[in-house]
């Protein structure tokens, strides 16, 4: 159950971080837009091991967050964030938030403002018309997104291998260490298929949520 949580957290967290992101990127002008879209992508298209890696020199009891923690005098001695599962949880949401934010901005790019309008003229107050007509415009890249964060968590290795302790780690790397280390192919077939099976569970909940013609669009 452990992968399957930490997907569901991970996923949750990208969700509400990358909706609000894509909804603040899609209101910018033209020229800021396109620059907040590029450093989306940059993130995206930076190594994933240079990113954890990364993390590892900002959540060190020497590192960044430990520096300014006790520069600031929030805390007396460095505080231990490696081998826990915040570490685990921000480093995941910080590599997969932009698979969340691109599908789910580039569904609110197509959506006409005057529907929101005319929700207004009809009298529904911003609340009432972003829950009842926008968001649901929005399922489509909400679906998209939630499949890919949702279905790449499930199965991490690097990150949860150098930031987390051994017990920390998920399916993905029991597999890697009965295939190489112990050479027990039999139960690394096992765990593999284990891991599809909670894959395909996954998309099928996200069907029956989003609908998979919403999902597929």
């Amino acid at each position: 159950l452990r992968p399957f949580a930490v997907s569901l957290a991970v996923t949750g967290l990208c969700l509400v971080l990358g909706y609000a992101t894509a909804y603040a990127l899609v209101r910018l002008g033209p020229g800021p837009g396109r620059a907040a879209l590029f450093i989306v992508l940059i993130s995206l298209w930076t190594s994933l091991l240079v990113r954890t890696l990364a993390w590892i020199i900002i959540l060190q009891k020497n590192g960044v967050l430990n520096t300014a923690l006790t520069g600031a005098g929030i805390i007396d001695e460095p505080m231990q964030f490696i081998r826990t599962w915040f570490a685990i949880i921000l480093a995941m949401v910080h590599l997969l938030l932009p698979l969340m934010i691109l599908p789910i901005a580039s569904v609110m790019r197509a959506i006409p403002a005057s529907y929101v309008r005319a929700a207004r003229s009809l009298g529904a107050s911003p609340a009432r018309a972003f829950w009842s007509v926008y968001l649901p415009l929005t399922f489509p890249g909400i679906g998209a997104g939630v499949v890919l964060v949702a279905t790449s968590a499930l199965g991490f290795f690097i990150t949860p291998e150098l930031l987390g302790g051994p017990e920390h780690q998920m399916v993905s790397y029991f597999v890697a260490f009965f295939t190489n280390m112990s050479v027990n192919w039999g139960l690394a077939s096992a765990l593999g298929a284990w891991l599809f099976i909670m894959t395909i569970t996954l998309f099928a909940l996200i069907y029956r949520i989003f609908g998979i013609a919403r999902v597929g669009t």
